[in-house]
């Protein structure tokens, strides 16, 4: 690999990632409005719901320093798979009236930004073609 791919595909701490640092800024949202959730959506939305907003930050962060592109990329696709997922329960939380119209489409725009950034990173490790990052 030429210096300058090693460079810019320096390996960095994956906290200081802007895409890391949205996930956990959705996810800060996002359990504290599933505190407000009715009791019998614990085990429904709350808990689903929970369980993919925190699996956005834990594969960026795994994704972050893998060894291979390819590596990274899988669990990039997790994170993005989850991003998915978020705007589905985000959505049924809206269709339920736990949350107000604005809050959804916040919650769904910031759900859809994170997909935005994944994208680029997508590309960025589809232009190494297998190669050691």
């Amino acid at each position: 690999m030429g210096e300058s791919k090693e460079k810019a595909f320096f390996l960095r701490d994956f906290k200081t990632l802007i895409l890391y640092k949205k996930a956990v800024e959705l996810e800060d949202m996002i359990d504290k409005l599933a505190e407000s959730f009715p009791i019998d959506e614990k085990y429904r939305l709350t808990d689903q719901l929970i369980r993919c907003v925190t699996s956005i930050g834990a594969n960026v962060a795994e994704s972050n320093g893998g060894q291979y592109a390819g590596r990274e990329k899988y669990h990039l696709g997790v994170a993005f798979q989850s991003a998915n997922e978020v705007r589905y329960w985000v959505e049924r939380a809206f269709r339920k009236k736990y949350i107000d119209k604005i809050t959804y489409e916040r919650l769904d725009e910031m759900a859809q930004e994170l997909r935005r950034i994944m994208v680029g990173m997508f590309k960025r490790l589809d232009g190494l073609n297998g190669e050691s990052v």
